[in-house]
């Protein structure tokens, strides 16, 4: 009987983009990472997802920071900051990350603290992380990201471009979060 012979090193598993099949490399380690061929972004565990529930207050009242989308899924769509929490990264990080890349406003990730645990219909684990209210005159200027080219504050609840978005911030503005 004769033995398989072990995989060749580019065909481990994540070693190639799934999206268009090209490799990523000898040299490439570390995620996410970037496909050199079409672009798209691989994730070394997809499913979890970091959002931020930031409270912000003004003489208007207080609301929640959204964004609006300039990437698929949702492009043009407003949103909730968040998204994948990154190889061996803690959740609160991530939700802190997110706000600042997609927001510019920093945050500490000892203040966050779960608001919500939610399971998406396709699988995907959606982590809530609510942060202390905060004032609007504290927030920095908004600069567009590659991935937001909007920041404003939801002062009602109103439907996001994602269900659970949407289910979170009418659950924050019912108070069920506090």
């Amino acid at each position: 009987m004769s033995e398989s012979p072990a995989p060749a090193p580019d065909s481990a598993p994540g070693s190639h983009c799934s999206s268009c099949g090209t490799s990523f490399g000898a040299g490439v380690s570390g995620w996410p990472r970037t496909c050199p061929a079409c672009g798209a972004v691989a994730y070394r565990n997809p499913l979890p997802v970091a959002v931020a529930l930031q409270p912000v207050y003004d003489t208007q009242g207080t609301g929640l920071v959204v964004i609006a989308r300039t990437i698929a899924p949702a492009r043009g769509r407003t949103a909730l900051p968040g998204g994948y929490v990154d190889d061996r990264e803690d959740w609160r990080q991530a939700v802190v990350r997110e706000l600042e890349e997609e927001t510019g406003i920093g945050a500490a990730a000892h203040d966050v603290r779960l608001a919500d645990a939610m399971s998406s219909p396709d699988g995907h684990l959606l982590l809530f992380g609510l942060l202390p209210e905060r004032p609007a005159d504290d927030l920095p200027p908004f600069a567009a990201t590659d991935e937001t080219d909007d920041r404003r504050l939801l002062r009602r609840p109103e439907e996001l471009a994602f269900p659970l978005h949407t289910l979170a911030a009418r659950a924050w503005f019912e108070g069920r979060y506090i």
